[in-house]
């Protein structure tokens, strides 16, 4: 198992690039970031102080992935998550590609639908239809990495044929992860996605979670064993805790999320340290 890092990539971490070389320095698999495009003042109250106060000031994802790609050449860049229905569609199809071409194909996409009120501000599209729109973006998104002359008619996107250039390096573009946990938006992502992504916080038994997933998998007609299960592993996991995800079957652990003094840069490398000495057992 493979193990990531997941920054809250802000003006008070450490700058992206520099993250980076440190991550690949001590055998780190993968840098991750999030994003939120905006947060509507009338949600934040939901969040708590001191997320809502790192959320607000968080780096563009794509941006801060190409400083790392610059400054690597090894390690992967990861979204966690991107929320592409925020986005405009042919934009985000050619910043994704030419990420993945600046990072000689290193980029996997984490996708999400954020949460209603972030989505309500930049896209009309109902609520209750949010993984059906994902669905569609997906396959619009994955027709513009692949064909010269690229066209999608669906009901949330409709084009006749258009050129979208570059192409990704990644023949089929990114390998994109759903960060799904419910059992409706797993049903409803399992025919497109090319890996899970959930946070184990999310749940009380992550065996069982795992479990249900592959069952779901197998009914949508997926082998389970050809899908990237990658798990977030929440606050300050111990060996132990990263060991059972490894035996589980989960490929990759993404650590940093919800760490104690994350908000303080000067802890972030005495803590790589701390799991870089983990990182050839797990793995």
């Amino acid at each position: 198992m493979d193990i990531g890092f997941v920054s809250l990539n802000t003006p008070h971490d450490l700058a992206p690039g520099d993250l980076a070389k440190e991550l690949e320095q001590r055998g780190f698999e993968s840098l991750w970031v999030g994003e939120h495009p905006q947060i509507p003042v009338s949600s934040g109250g939901a969040m708590p102080l001191a997320l809502l106060h790192a959320q607000q000031r968080m780096w563009d994802p794509l941006l801060s992935l190409t400083a790392a790609a610059q400054s690597t050449t090894t390690l992967r860049l990861g979204t966690a998550v991107a929320l592409p229905l925020e986005h405009e569609l042919f934009t985000f199809a050619k910043q994704i590609a030419t990420l993945d071409q600046f990072s000689g194909g290193r980029l996997l996409l984490g996708v999400g639908v954020g949460v209603r009120a972030e989505l309500a501000v930049v896209n009309p599209v109902p609520w209750a239809d949010r993984y059906w729109a994902l669905t569609e973006m997906v396959a619009a998104l994955r027709v513009l990495w692949t064909a010269d002359e690229a066209e999608h008619h669906g009901d949330f996107y409709d084009f006749d044929p258009v050129w979208c250039h570059p192409k990704p390096h990644q023949q089929q573009g990114p390998p994109l992860l759903v960060a799904a946990t419910g059992p409706r938006a797993v049903a409803e992502s399992l025919p497109w996605a090319d890996g899970w992504l959930p946070g184990d916080a999310a749940f009380g038994d992550v065996s069982q979670a795992l479990s249900d997933f592959r069952r779901r998998a197998e009914d949508a007609g997926r082998d389970p064993a050809t899908l990237d299960l990658t798990i977030m592993a929440w606050g300050d996991p111990s060996a132990n805790r990263l060991s059972r995800y490894r035996d589980l079957g989960f490929n990759r652990a993404v650590i940093g999320g919800g760490r104690r003094d994350g908000n303080d840069p000067s802890t972030t490398l005495p803590f790589l340290d701390r799991y870089a000495a983990m990182i050839d057992e797990l793995r």
